[in-house]
């Protein structure tokens, strides 16, 4: 599903969310308190978006993800030399308290297994580091929520049609995030986990949320 998407997949974030995208994905870096030198790795990576903004600040970063054209895709925009690696997220080939911080953006959703999922990222994280996410999540609010999936369940599936990407990834998106945890469940779940200081951060009335905790 995420190769047929993957040649528009920027494009089409920028115009669903009104390029309010950029702007979480800082957020999401922001929470990792890195610096210069620092090695972290995004999950889930895609076009490589959250990678890039990890450059800027003069970290070396590795990105993980399962689909080959999302990854031929940031590799365009980052370099020949960037450190990619086509896997599975719940089995990470890096050893133990490897990275200064790891996260993940918009993937939660595509995960079988949540616990695992952050299992994986707190056993690769140094002790001490951040372990950070942002996905998509329902409004807490009963119109905003209404309001919220009347949107994602039409305008993301035309706009692919319109711009040659495959419909039926963007059908699943408004089901996926129906599925997912709620906010709170989501931070009990990082505990669980053994992540520590467990934050959340709710944008645009809840539609966003960041999870952030220590290693």
């Amino acid at each position: 599903m995420f190769d047929g998407i993957a040649a528009r997949y920027d494009l089409l974030n920028r115009l669903m969310s009104l390029g309010l995208d950029a702007h979480w994905r800082r957020l999401l870096v922001d929470c990792c308190a890195v610096a210069p030198g620092m090695r972290c790795l995004d999950l889930c990576c895609g076009t490589g978006a959250v990678m890039r903004e990890f450059a800027r600040r003069g970290v070396r970063v590795v990105g993980v993800d399962a689909s080959a054209r999302m990854l031929a895709v940031a590799r365009q925009t980052l370099g020949e030399e960037s450190d990619l690696v086509q896997g599975d997220a719940l089995r990470l080939p890096f050893p133990a308290d490897t990275f200064d911080a790891v996260t993940i953006a918009f993937g939660n959703r595509n995960v079988a297994n949540l616990p695992a999922l952050y299992a994986e990222m707190r056993r690769v994280a140094r002790p001490g580091s951040r372990v950070a996410s942002l996905e998509i999540s329902r409004p807490a609010w009963p119109l905003l929520n209404g309001l919220f999936f009347l949107y994602f369940s039409h305008l993301p599936a035309l706009l692919a049609r319109l711009l040659g990407a495959d419909p039926s990834a963007y059908r699943y998106l408004p089901a996926s995030v129906r599925q997912y945890p709620t906010p709170d469940a989501v931070a009990a779940i990082m505990r669980d986990t053994g992540l520590r200081d467990v934050q959340q951060h709710a944008s645009l009335g809840g539609i966003v949320v960041i999870h952030h905790g220590k290693a």
